[in-house]
C-alpha cells in the first residue's frame, strides 16, 4: 500500500497546478509546493518519511531534483517540535527521539527553498486509539478457490477505516494462476509488462462500526489472489486524514477533464498526506 499511495502523491506533483481547468498548458498558474508522504505509527520508529516537490505540467521534469533536501533545498523538518534526520539510503526522513502514542495529536512542520523560494507547511494528524489487532498472523497453506484467506481482527474504536496491501511475494510467470475464471485469457509475455498490476492488491472497509472486543472476518478475493505461493498482507487502521486522502486522490480527474484536488490537511505552501494508522501483518501461502 505504501507504494500505491507514495505513487499517488507522485501524481499529485505533476497534476495539482491544473486543479479546476482541463488546459494542460498552465504555465502562468504554476506554483512551487512541497509534496509530502509521511505517515506514523504508535509504538513505530518514525521512518519513511518523503518530502518532494511539485513540477510544471509542460514543462522539463528533473527526477534527481524531486526529493528535497537538506543539502540542495535547505530542509527543515519536525514533528511535535522534534527534528527529523536525512536518510542517504532511503532519501527519507526518521527520528530516534520520537515516541508515537494513541489517540495523540502531531503536528509536521517543513520549511524548504524550491526554485529559489522559501516555502512553509504545516499538517496535524491525530493517531488511532489502541484496539486494532490482528487474531491470527499465519494462516498457513490455502487451497485455490476452495477457501477463501479470511483475515480476522478487532477494531480500534472510533477508527471506520480499514486498508489492506496484498502483496504476493514471489510474483513470475512460473507460478500465475493463468486457469484463473476472472482473467483466463492472459498469456506469458502480457506479465512482461503488467507484473506489478497482478502482484501488488490494494482494498478497504469503510465505515465499520463495531464494539472494541468483536472480531471483524475480511475474506480476500480471487481478485486480488493472481498468483501461487506465500503472500503478506498489511492491514491498516487508518484515520480521518489517511481515509480521506486515500478515498478522494484516485479521483482528481473529472469526467469533463478538469482536476480537483483529493482532500489534503496542509496549511501553507503543502500537498499530499501526513497520516497516524496502526499496522498489523498477515502471511498466507496459496496452493493448488
Amino acid at each position: 500500500m505504501f507504494k500505491n499511495l507514495l505513487i499517488i502523491v507522485l501524481t499529485l506533483i505533476f497534476i495539482t497546478t491544473a486543479c479546476g481547468d482541463p488546459v494542460v498548458e498552465l504555465e502562468d498558474e504554476y506554483e512551487p509546493k512541497i509534496a509530502v508522504s509521511a505517515y506514523i505509527y504508535p509504538e513505530k520508529r518514525v521512518e519513511n518519511i518523503r518530502v518532494m516537490r511539485n513540477f510544471k505540467l509542460s514543462g522539463d521534469i528533473d527526477s534527481s531534483s524531486i526529493i528535497l533536501t537538506p543539502f540542495s533545498n535547505n530542509v527543515n523538518i519536525s514533528i511535535n517540535d522534534v527534528p527529523l534526520n536525512f536518510d542517504l539510503k532511503t532519501f527519507s526522513y526518521y527520528t530516534d527521539n520520537l515516541q508515537i502514542d494513541y489517540n495523540k495529536e502531531y503536528t509536521i512542520k517543513i520549511s524548504a527553498v524550491v526554485d529559489g523560494k522559501q516555502l512553509y507547511t504545516e499538517s496535524k494528524t491525530v493517531t488511532p486509539q489502541k484496539g486494532f489487532k490482528v487474531t491470527a498472523k499465519d494462516l498457513g497453506e490455502i487451497k485455490y478457490r476452495e477457501v477463501s484467506p479470511t483475515i480476522k481482527f478487532t477494531v480500534s474504536p472510533g477508527t471506520g477505516f480499514y486498508a489492506f496491501s496484498i502483496n504476493a511475494l514471489e510474483a513470475g510467470v512460473n507460478n500465475f494462476i493463468f486457469d484463473n475464471p476472472y482473467e483466463p485469457n492472459v498469456k506469458p509475455e502480457d506479465l512482461e509488462d503488467r507484473l506489478n498490476f497482478y502482484k501488488f492488491q490494494m482494498n478497504m472497509v469503510l465505515n465499520l462500526n463495531l464494539a472494541p472486543n468483536d472480531i471483524y472476518e475480511y475474506e480476500i478475493s480471487g481478485l486480488d489472489t493472481w498468483f501461487y505461493g506465500n503472500y503478506e498482507v498489511v492491514v491498516y487502521a487508518g484515520n480521518k486524514n489517511m481515509e480521506d486522502f486515500v478515498l478522494t486522490a484516485g479521483n482528481v480527474q473529472e469526467f469533463d477533464g478538469n482536476f480537483h484536488e483529493p482532500r489534503m490537511y496542509f496549511e501553507g505552501d503543502g500537498i499530499g498526506v501526513f497520516a497516524g494508522a496502526i499496522a498489523d501483518t498477515v502471511k498466507f501461502k496459496l496452493v493448488k
